[in-house]
């Protein structure tokens, strides 16, 4: 940052600190973003930055933004201040060159559109033209005028997403403003891509009960899909699932909190769900699956050990925390430490064994082989006991 000042002072420019930087500084909270704005050529300036710094750059030239990567890990964006202007909803937006109060009335929301100016004057000058910080002290996330969600419908998503990570509360005419854009149908024109990426951005933070509750009350979950609706059961699984996922789920990520919110759904339900979302190769199949795995681990409660271990291979996180979302606490509680042991639990003997006692190489090895793996898992033969079980299982 003080080389960026130093930089814009010779060049004898305005150099701006802008958007999340300057509410979480007003916030005292602490903040990863850095967005810098400049009124001249962002990409000349970030070049000279990162040369004299020893980064790296990536422009952007379709928005006139740059983003240095500083040797130390540190990230920096520059962009040129710039007015945008929309075609059409959903549409990504022409941008044209513009001064620091285009750029800030560009902006999603009140609270993001603050900046400072940090390079010509010993004391930083602030600028808020649309009073974020009295958004801050009422604690809101505002819209700027009432077009904001139509022009962007994602900013619905960004709404939820900022209200649930400060714990704000969305004013009163930009809800009316998004349900109003929303009725018009503005989210029908925006990218499978473009969807999942907000809602995996709101489910990769805390309280995912609560973002599905606000997107339910502003008609954001409904546009996505008729099934997806929030209730008091809803509220149940999504908060077991963070509680469970916080615990036993590593490898676990935003996807468990979709379909802890789906809950019990239908083959075509989760078919649209996963086609309205654009969702890539692995989750795409997940989500499709659900249904089938939903019924498959809703007796957890019932089944041996083997037979729970069974279903459970192959299973991620994701799905497993899921259907332990949906279940009473000692069913749940079963089906979690089935998953612990599955990984755990590890035959002595293979099929090279089986071979060398006499067995033919063939299928016969297979079935002997799984049929002691669930043996073993019941607790019904110990380690000392596989090779004469699976003999037995082989010649039967």
């Amino acid at each position: 940052m003080a080389e960026a000042r130093s930089l814009a002072r010779e060049r004898g420019i305005a150099l701006y600190l802008v958007g999340g930087a300057v509410r979480d500084l007003l916030l005292g909270r602490s903040s990863a973003d850095v967005d810098l704005v400049v009124e001249t050529d962002a990409a000349g300036f970030a070049g000279e930055l990162a040369r004299r710094l020893g980064g790296t750059l990536k422009l952007h030239g379709k928005f006139g933004t740059a983003v240095l990567e500083t040797p130390d890990g540190g990230k920096l964006d520059v962009a040129t201040a710039r007015a945008e202007d929309y075609d059409r909803p959903g549409a990504l937006p022409r941008v044209r060159p513009g001064g620091i109060e285009d750029d800030l009335a560009r902006r999603d929301f009140t609270v993001n559109a603050m900046a400072l100016e940090i390079a010509r004057a010993k004391t930083p000058r602030f600028l808020d033209p649309f009073d974020g910080a009295a958004d801050l002290r009422r604690r809101l996330i505002r819209m700027l005028h009432p077009r904001s969600p139509v022009d962007d419908p994602t900013r619905a998503f960004r709404a939820v997403r900022y209200a649930n990570r400060l714990e704000f509360r969305i004013e009163s005419r930009t809800r009316g403003w998004i349900r109003a854009a929303v009725r018009e149908g503005v989210l029908d024109g925006v990218s499978g891509d473009r969807l999942r990426r907000e809602i995996a951005l709101l489910f990769s933070e805390r309280n995912p009960a609560d973002a599905a509750r606000a997107m339910d009350a502003l008609g954001l979950a409904a546009a996505v899909h008729p099934g997806l609706r929030f209730d008091a059961r809803a509220a149940r699984r999504l908060r077991a699932a963070e509680r469970t996922a916080e615990k036993e789920g590593p490898r676990a990520s935003w996807l468990v909190y979709l379909l802890a919110w789906m809950g019990e759904t239908s083959e075509a339900a989760a078919d649209a769900v996963a086609g309205r979302l654009s969702l890539p190769g692995r989750p795409a199949r997940i989500v499709r699956a659900w249904p089938r795995t939903e019924r498959a681990l809703s007796a957890a409660d019932r089944e041996s050990p083997s037979k729970l271990g069974a279903k459970l291979e192959g299973l991620s996180d994701d799905e497993v925390i899921a259907a332990a979302a949906m279940l009473p606490p000692p069913a749940r509680r079963r089906l979690l430490a089935a998953r612990r042991a599955l990984p755990d639990l590890q035959l002595r003997i293979r099929g090279k064994d089986l071979v060398a006692a006499g067995v033919p190489p063939g299928p016969a090895i297979g079935r002997a082989l799984s049929a002691t793996l669930m043996a073993r898992r019941d607790g019904a033969i110990r380690p000392e006991e596989e090779l004469a079980f699976a003999l037995e299982a082989a010649r039967s």
